[in-house]
């Protein structure tokens, strides 16, 4: 048998083997992973939110009262203004198009201040006094909002907002006095008042949309109100007087949110 048959029977072989094999199924990853489609985001939600409120005061109360005592002999004072007050709130907000909408809210935010001290008033021996002026301040408002980006599932979406409200702030001053000699108590003082006021807001946030229905964001709010409050008050001299104090709650809210989309 000669070289040339038996390359010939050699290539015969291999396709008899080659036919007789059945073919092995191939398997090939996608090259995009097919993404699990979420459904549309409702253009309605309800949003709640706690935070903390920055910036307002009670200054020309506090100066004023503060002056008195140290004007006095063995005048002594340690005053504390409002500083950061907790602030909560609950909102519903409607878009009439993917990038606008409009929402409305109420709030509350808790504001302590006081002050603590000796001082001696006229015929009286010297006192120790703490003065606490609190506030529950209670909002109304309105807001137009502007999105930056369309919601989509597990993305972040920016939106800016301005707006107006009432604010609706309950005041309760309250002052105790007790002699440092014989430790005896005087009679509490204790002056409430309710006010309401326009108010003036901006506002810049995110939501991150953890689902259709869920989200969870933060917020930031300057506002700008301002109330009054009237106090009754002896003086260093022993007189009466009344005074009409500016309040301010001009300040900045930082807050972390949770919506519920429907």
């Amino acid at each position: 048998m000669n070289s040339r048959t038996i390359v010939c029977s050699v290539i015969a072989a291999c396709v008899g083997v080659s036919v007789l094999i059945p073919p092995q199924p191939t398997s090939a990853e996608p090259i995009l992973k097919p993404r699990k489609y979420e459904g549309p985001i409702p253009k309605r939600y309800f949003t709640i939110s706690i935070g903390f409120l920055g910036g307002a005061d009670n200054a020309e109360m506090w100066d004023l009262l503060d002056r008195q005592v140290l004007s006095t002999v063995e005048g002594e004072t340690q005053t504390e203004d409002f500083g950061a007050s907790l602030a909560f709130d609950g909102s519903y907000t409607a878009k009439v198009h993917p990038q606008f909408a409009f929402r409305a809210k109420a709030g509350l935010s808790v504001l302590q201040s006081e002050s603590t001290g000796k001082w001696k008033p006229a015929d009286e021996g010297l006192l120790n006094f703490n003065r606490q002026f609190d506030v529950l301040l209670f909002t109304l408002d309105a807001t137009a909002l502007f999105y930056f980006q369309d919601a989509s599932v597990k993305a972040f979406q920016t939106y800016a907002g301005i707006g107006l409200g009432a604010y609706f702030p309950y005041a309760k001053y309250t002052e105790e006095l007790t002699d440092v000699g014989t430790g005896e108590p005087l009679p509490t003082t204790e002056q409430e008042q309710w006010d309401v006021q326009p108010g003036a807001h901006a506002i810049l946030g995110f939501l991150y949309h953890i689902n259709p229905t869920t989200a969870l964001g933060m917020e930031g709010r300057v506002q700008m109100a301002m109330s009054k409050f009237s106090l009754t008050f002896v003086d260093t001299v022993g007189n009466t007087e009344t005074g009409n104090f500016d309040v301010d709650y001009t300040g900045f809210v930082l807050g972390l949110t949770v919506s519920k989309f429907f």
